[in-house]
């Protein structure tokens, strides 16, 4: 098995900025308290190496990575000063408009796909980590397209449909590339929680009649959300995620609310259950649960990254169910959140072997 696991990332944001910075911090010294899992597969966060960056804002374009993190408009928390990755973050690519309140924070300034490619092809580039803003359809599929182009295993943390179609599936099947997505879930997260909540409620007896979920948080992707188009299509797959935790149906709603900026990359959760207990007696849950966008998707990046090398490695081409369901929403099969940790545990953790 190759020593490295080379990576680029399209998306220069918050999620990339803690990414970036879990990456160091966890490979110098993975017993450091936080890291998940210390080994997937084999492979340890000092086994990832960054390799590339594209973005389309010009504040960031030609920056080097460790200095591009911490731009604005990103938000994300700095943890630890980086010494220079010695990876200059090139043009993106866009084929959409953007929101207009989006577009006011940005300086686009976008490429060309052949760019992109050759940079992929000579910096050698083994997986490719899509982390835009929501709701920018044409552009991801067209990343795809370049990751398949490039020779790149292709992960998709947007809920842009890549690994749930199917014919895109195949595309990666055929050119022996894994693909993993859609609309990545967080390590403890508004959809972890609400899932993990659910689920236990109904283990204990309760049958559960109605839920809610609201988030208000701060951040560009939040920032992204007030476009009603893009807040109920995440309402939508949100939902749809929740709905299949449990075996039977029940009323539930879920989806950002609105954004305040000097949240920054915080985010505040609302949930609201209900069920009836021993005859019919009413369980009514609230919560309120606290967290930060960028840590949360650290853990479950880190580990996917790995299990697409992993799976790459074993010839298990096309969109891996036990990698999709694990770190993902939107997926080909549904799957309740504890029997897709274990189905990705047994593959890739319990078994280190590649």
């Amino acid at each position: 098995m190759s020593d490295k696991i080379k990576v680029a990332l399209v998306g220069v944001g918050n999620s990339a900025c803690t990414l970036t910075q879990g990456i160091s911090y966890y490979g110098e010294d993975d017993s450091r308290d936080g890291l998940w899992h210390k080994v997937v597969g084999g492979y340890r966060a000092k086994n990832i190496e960054l390799v590339g960056a594209f973005d389309i804002d010009s504040k960031k374009i030609g920056l080097d990575l460790s200095d591009a993190i911490f731009s604005k408009p990103n938000v994300a928390e700095k943890y630890l000063d980086l010494k220079p990755l010695n990876v200059k973050v090139k043009k993106g690519i866009l084929h959409d408009e953007l929101p207009y309140h989006v577009k006011k924070s940005l300086d686009v300034d976008a490429g060309e796909p052949d760019d992109i490619v050759d940079v992929l092809k000579s910096s050698r580039a083994e997986v490719l980590v899509n982390l835009i803003l929501s709701g920018l359809d044409r552009t991801s599929k067209a990343y795809a397209e370049i990751a398949i182009e490039s020779k790149c295993c292709f992960i998709n943390a947007t809920p842009s449909p890549i690994a749930f179609d199917r014919a895109f599936v195949e595309k990666f099947k055929e050119a022996n590339l894994v693909v993993a997505g859609d609309d990545l879930m967080s390590q403890f997260g508004g959809t972890a929680f609400h899932k993990g909540a659910l689920d236990f409620m109904d283990s204990r007896g309760i049958k559960i009649t109605r839920s809610y979920q609201l988030d208000v948080g701060g951040g560009i992707e939040t920032l992204n959300t007030l476009d009603e188009d893009i807040k109920f299509m995440k309402r939508e797959m949100k939902t749809r995620a929740i709905s299949m935790e449990l075996p039977y149906k029940f009323e539930t709603v879920t989806g950002t609310t609105d954004y305040v900026d000097y949240m920054k990359n915080k985010r505040t959760s609302y949930y609201w259950i209900q069920g009836d207990g021993f005859l019919g007696s009413p369980i009514m849950v609230d919560i309120y649960l606290r967290t930060s966008d960028g840590p949360n998707a650290g853990n479950i990046l880190l580990d996917v990254i790995r299990a697409v090398k992993v799976a790459k490695d074993k010839g298990d081409f096309g969109a891996p169910f036990e990698i999709c369901g694990y770190g993902f929403k939107n997926t080909l099969k549904p799957v309740k959140l504890n029997d897709a940790y274990q189905n990705f545990a047994l593959k890739y953790i319990n078994s280190q072997n590649v």
